[in-house]
């Protein structure tokens, strides 16, 4: 039957119009329709049908469609249960023909949705949509946006509307905070303003004066609604039954601004679920709106809210003061869980609102005491699936605690120790494993997982895994709804498209169909070529992709799945415009052929193309069949250095796919090089798979952990579980599949080390050594010797012994490490110690084990750098002066020096040796020899020999390096101009260096200064670089950090 074929395009268009794909399947726009989620939550405000309001209507529509010199703000108020909302809900649901809506609607009745972070939230969502870029978070550039996306709309040939209900209702207004008023758009290219509230409210104080919202002549009075009257009065009648008989039921869900289940409403009213379901379901269930769980909506209980605004106002209004019991019950119940290690059964409004409810309240203290509980992350993840919810919580009280006026350092630290566990340990989340967990049914789970990966590349391309996984497990639903999560419109957009050809492969083109139309038009000719059948036609639609990415993916896949029809699939292949694509293509081309046994066309065609690799596996394939002993070959053939990266997993592959499955181990044994060996055991695990032998196949994945915890190494780890998974799930073996998915998580669960984890080590051990504390140091010993931080934090304890512990100890510690020369720093400190307390044993001991060092050099050798700068620096704190110069002297060419002369500089000063100091500036070049002396201005500085200093200051004729030198003094400034000392340190570029120089400097402020100050510190770095400024009181509430970064970081079990 013939069919008529419609074409379509939506907005101006310049240039030529080339129609994509099948002329009966595909409808090509300009740009795709704004999508927003926010109407979601519109739709339950708006009624069914709106009665009685033509005349409103036509109004509202003449004041969007009026010319552009008419008012751009026009303010309606009404009176409580006029229908005010309803209005404008349904307004905001049908706008006129050419008009384009962002709306918010303050409500106070749903925790959250009052706020001004809520309305920059959901706004900045729906104009990004609208614009097609990624999402601005900074609300000093909403207005920026707002001008960006009435242009665009203008562009189109439409306007851009605004529409803010319940400005009445703004949080942040009633509480004298910042408003969301102060943040509506001054109008341009066009915009037009709608805002709804009650009759009372003023212009909050903090919108500007010229701000048209203050414009006179702009509001408007809306006269009650014959059918919002009759509900208020049926409304009312529910809220005086509801307050008469169900007092309690009605306070909780009012104090908890919606969020709870008729479960928690059961425990906190003690009642019996059964009786609270009975009223939830009577008459009065009318004046509650039923929602679904924010985690597993389909197995968590739904959750409640007041039905109405108004009706939350008058609930609140009749209580008044005795709200405040309810609320004190809710912390009660709160305080309960917690106290429980927040179990498995913990309601999610627990986990979710109440935590939003005490942020709301301004209570920091509980708001980081919740953010920072272990116990709750875990139960975090195990409701949630991923760790978003518990890294948004530490974001939240993070910024609560830097905005507070006395911010409690101990908490920001503890804080900063779990933030950064989150970032490492969902840094190294493997690709694929999002899409193993939906392979195995736990959908929820993937998405959480994938959604929390912290890594960008890795989290994009593991979110297009999992979307085409989605829909082959039959949930193109969640797969749309992955898409539709993603803030950036390009990724959206991806995703989006991933699913729709997962569909087209799926078999279901109607659905992708619908898909494509809402996608851009490189990613609708995408899903075209996929779509059709013809590869040659296909490859034409590829090809008119504008996107070199999308475009050679496409050529790719195509020229892959075209290859029972070899000469189109070259074709394709060779069409794609990047070498590395274009080689990638032949060469599956060439093994898809190979394992198909077409072993001639596939040589020949690598042999055509330079196809090298695939040469280079059937050369070598064919030598170990036609040998008795395929080892011996390439242990003979194949030198030692190269062969177990490239020919060894070709042994391996030859071995498993002839039989021979005994053999390999033997060949994974005898490899030198850890990383081949760890490649050639993941073929080996799946040909073990494929073999039937599971439990083999698990004891070869365990064989040969990570050696240290590295980044790279344990998500290499846990990349071999995937792997495992991936070749269970392909033999039907789900059980074990879904131990090896929990078991490759369980490793990115393990904490990576990296530089924070060791700056936290070494404050946490300093913390601990200061104190004392035998158990905290046991706690953080293995992790101080650990093979990762290894010779830097033996240093690091043996600094902090020599300074404060037993220098018996230190000195043992300094004797005990082969690389001498990294014992510079615990030197220096043991000396300065030793000196101090008149120890001259002790002191000539430490000379004597330096000289000896330098002495065991050979004769033929030379010193290394790092070997005479130690020397260098250790003979300056704990030998003679003289003959620190006849070391330099003996090797002015043999080493850099100027370094170590350098370094040098504080002891020599700090000992009061500054004519050694000097002398030693004579074996520099002339170049560096300013840059030393500022190291000598700044010792003499710290000894108190400013008189010295200032000397040396008047040698330097150059003014800018003068300058630099005056900054050595800053930290001695500090303490008789503090004012001007901050000045001039905040002028500092390097973020870490103004950190450290503020730090010093907060020695000489008084303690509300410091806290300031120090808390500056922290963010500008890690917390770390703030201990050694703290207070006694304040160290020993460090201590409570060690217990839980131990917790964190020690690895006990017997596979960590």
């Amino acid at each position: 039957m013939d069919e008529r074929i419609t074409n379509q395009v939506l907005g101006p268009v310049t240039g030529k119009l080339v129609q994509v794909g099948h002329a009966d399947s595909v409808v090509v726009h300009a740009a795709p329709p704004a999508r927003s989620r926010y109407r979601q939550w519109v739709r339950q405000v708006a009624p069914e049908h709106l009665i009685g309001r033509e005349s409103e209507l036509a109004e509202l529509t003449r004041f969007c469609t009026a010319p552009d010199d008419a008012p751009a703000y026009v303010w309606w108020r009404a009176a409580p249960w006029t229908g005010k909302s309803a209005l404008m809900a349904s307004f905001v649901l049908s706008p006129p023909d050419g008009v384009r809506v962002v709306s918010f609607f303050v409500t106070a009745r749903s925790l959250g949705d009052d706020t001004r972070e809520a309305f920059v939230d959901v706004v900045q969502e729906q104009l990004a949509e609208i614009l097609e870029t990624a999402k601005d978070p900074e609300a000093r550039n909403l207005n920026a946006v707002f001008s960006e996306a009435a242009a665009h709309c203008r562009n189109r040939g439409e306007r851009l509307v605004l529409v803010v209900d319940g400005l009445d209702e703004d949080r942040g207004a009633s509480s004298g905070g910042h408003s969301i008023a102060a943040l509506l758009p001054f109008p341009e290219h066009g915009l037009r303003v709608i805002v709804a509230s009650r009759l009372n409210p003023d212009v909050p104080p903090d919108v500007r004066s010229d701000h048209p919202l203050r414009a006179p002549g702009i509001e408007r009075s809306l006269a009650p609604s014959p059918a919002a009257v009759a509900a208020k009065a049926d409304m009312e009648r529910e809220l005086d039954a509801l307050l008469q008989d169900q007092e309690d039921l009605l306070g909780f869900l009012v104090a908890a601004r919606g969020g709870l289940s008729s479960d928690d409403l059961a425990q906190l009213t003690q009642r019996r679920p059964r009786d609270v379901e009975r009223v939830l379901n009577s008459v009065a269930s009318r004046s509650f709106t039923r929602r679904p769980a924010h985690w597993r909506p389909r197995e968590a209980p739904a959750v409640f809210l007041l039905g109405h605004e108004n009706l939350h106002r008058e609930a609140v209004e009749a209580f008044g003061a005795e709200l405040s019991r309810y609320r004190e019950a809710i912390d009660e119940w709160a305080a309960e869980y917690r106290s429980a290690g927040w179990p498995p059964d913990t309601p999610q409004f627990l986990l979710r609102g109440y935590f939003r409810l005490v942020q709301e309240s301004g209570d920091v203290a509980t708001l980081v005491d919740l953010a920072g509980d272990p116990a709750r992350h875990e139960r975090l993840l195990d409701v949630s699936g991923g760790d978003l919810a518990a890294m948004g919580e530490l974001d939240a009280a993070r910024a609560a605690l830097l905005a507070s006026a006395e911010p409690d350092l101990l908490r920001l630290i503890t804080l900063d120790t779990y933030r950064d566990n989150f970032r490492d340990r969902n840094k190294i989340t493997p690709v694929r494993l999002p899409a193993v967990w939906a392979a195995l049914g736990q959908f929820d789970h993937a998405v959480a997982l994938a959604q929390a990966m912290t890594d960008p590349r890795s989290r994009r391309q593991a979110l297009l895994e999992l979307s085409e996984e989605l829909v082959r497990a039959g949930q193109p639903e969640r797969a749309e709804q992955l898409a539709e999560d993603e803030l950036d419109p390009e990724l959206c957009d991806a995703l989006l498209a991933e699913t729709a050809v997962a569909l087209v492969r799926r078999g279901e083109p109607g659905a992708a169909a619908r898909i494509a139309d809402r996608v851009s038009a490189d990613q609708r000719r995408r899903i075209a070529a996929v779509a059709e059948p013809d590869f040659s036609r296909a490859g034409r639609l590829a090809r008119e992709i504008s996107r070199d990415d999308v475009r050679d993916r496409t050529l790719v896949e195509l020229a892959v799945a075209a290859v029972d029809e070899l000469d189109v699939a070259v074709e394709l292949a060779a069409a794609v415009s990047r070498d590395l694509s274009r080689d990638r293509a032949f060469s599956e081309i060439a093994e898809r052929l190979v394992r198909r046994g077409e072993v001639d066309r596939a040589r020949a065609l690598a042999q055509e193309r330079g196809v090298t690799r695939v040469l280079f596996r059937l050369d070598v394939t064919a030598e170990l069949a036609a040998s008795e002993d395929p080892a011996g070959v390439v242990v003979a053939r194949f030198p030692e250095g190269e062969r177990e990266h490239t020919v060894v997993p070709l042994l391996i592959e030859f071995l498993a796919e002839t039989g021979r499955l005994a053999d390999i181990p033997a060949v994974l044994e005898s490899m030198t090089n850890p990383f081949a060996r760890r490649t050639a055991t993941t073929r080996f695990v799946q040909a073990l798979v494929a073999a039937g032998e599971a439990d083999q196949a698990f004891h070869w994945t365990l064989r040969y952990p990570a050696a240290r915890r590295s980044s790279f190494e344990l998500e290499a780890e846990a990349q071999r579980f995937v792997v495992l998974a991936e070749a269970l799930l392909s033999v039907g073996d789900f059980a074990r599949a879904r131990q090896a998915a929990e078991r490759a998580e369980s490793v990115t669960r393990r904490p990576v080390d990296d530089p924070r984890a060791a700056a936290a080590i070494s404050a946490l051990s300093k913390t601990v050594v200061a104190a004392g504390d035998v158990r905290r140091a046991e706690l953080l010993a293995p992790l101080v010797q650990s093979d990762l931080q290894g010779l830097t934090e033996i240093k690091s304890v043996a600094s902090l012994l020599a300074e404060r512990g037993d220098p018996r100890i230190a000195e043992k510690l300094i004797r005990g490490v082969d690389f001498w020369s990294a014992m510079r720093e615990p030197v220096i400190l043991l000396a300065r110690r030793l000196r101090a307390e008149g120890d001259r044993a002790a002191l000539a001991r430490i000379a004597e084990y330096v000289r000896s060092r330098v002495k065991e050099t050979p004769p033929d050798w030379r010193l290394g750098w790092n070997e005479s700068r130690s020397a260098v620096v250790m003979l300056a704190a704990a030998g003679e002066p003289a003959e620190l110069v006849e070391l330099v002297a003996a090797h002015p060419e043999e080493a850099r020096l100027d370094s170590a002369i350098e370094d040098a500089m504080e002891d020599l000063a700090a000992r009061g040796e500054a004519a050694v100091a000097l002398e030693l500036c004579g074996y520099l070049d002339e170049r560096d020899v300013v840059r030393v002396q500022r190291t000598l201005v700044r010792g003499l500085a710290a000894a108190g020999h400013l008189d010295q200093a200032e000397a040396v200051l008047e040698r330097v004729e150059d003014d800018p390096e003068r300058e630099r030198l005056t900054l050595a003094f800053l930290p001695e400034l500090a303490r008789h101009d503090l004012p001007r000392a901050l000045a001039q340190a905040r002028l500092v570029e390097s973020a870490e260096d103004r950190a450290r120089l503020l730090v010093e400097i907060s020695a000489a402020a008084p303690p509300d200064e410091r806290r300031r100050i120090l808390a500056e510190a922290v963010g500008l770095d890690h917390w770390s670089v703030i201990v050694p400024a703290m207070d006694t009181g304040e160290l020993a509430g460090l201590l409570d950090v060690a217990d839980r970064f131990g917790a964190l970081y020690r690895q006990d079990a017997p596979d960590a």
